[in-house]
């Protein structure tokens, strides 16, 4: 039988507006809610627990590690480590370029980068620790990858990068997640440049 400690946080019901709606409801009404969710079989209604603790449970109390799951991880450093290598490569990258067909337009494109990506990453870290306190520890930032990775394909992959781990800031956090959305706006325009722009 599953317990309900082993059911994770529900974000909302269907037939319930908000939290303090399923805080109203009896445990038969928080039953069967959870019966048409599926996170309980009919069998399983025979249980021991009080309204309080049910509603507390479904509600309340997030599952342990959810939070590191979901949306957040306690530890930021490794998300912004990533932009601020990222503006190193794209100024090596930059400088690397050579006379080829093409070159000024990457030469242009990755120095668009690299000047408009710092902006974010100051703003979204100082608003960051505004709000949670100070960054204590950053990623050492290795710049080797430029003598092996391709340009485009090492801007896929720190688009994939900042979109998955992203998570670190939790939802909440319009706010943040506004600034890491121009990030990732402005690597796919670097992106669009590098690969169309010659």
């Amino acid at each position: 039988m599953k317990k309900f400690s082993e059911i994770k946080k529900i974000k909302r019901f269907n037939e319930a507006d908000d939290a303090n709606d399923l805080k109203n409801l009896s445990i038969e009404e928080l039953r069967k809610l959870a019966e048409k969710e599926g996170l309980i079989k009919n069998d399983e209604n025979e249980s021991n627990e009080d309204e309080n603790s049910l509603t507390k449970q479904l509600v309340e109390e997030p599952v342990e590690n959810e939070k590191n799951e979901d949306n957040t991880s306690s530890n930021p450093s490794k998300f912004f480590s990533k932009l601020f290598e990222s503006r190193e490569m794209a100024h090596i990258y930059h400088l690397q370029v050579n006379g080829e067909m093409g070159s000024h337009a990457k030469h242009t494109a990755l120095g668009d980068y690299y000047e408009g990506v710092l902006g974010f990453i100051d703003d979204i870290i100082e608003i960051w620790q505004g709000q949670y306190g100070i960054i204590e520890e950053y990623d050492t930032i290795d710049t080797t990858e430029t003598k092996t990775k391709d340009t485009i394909e090492y801007f896929n992959e720190l688009a994939r990068f900042i979109k998955e781990e992203r998570k670190c800031i939790p939802v909440e956090d319009t706010h943040l997640h506004n600034i890491v959305d121009e990030v990732v706006a402005l690597v796919y325009k670097t992106l669009y440049k590098l690969k169309y722009n010659k």
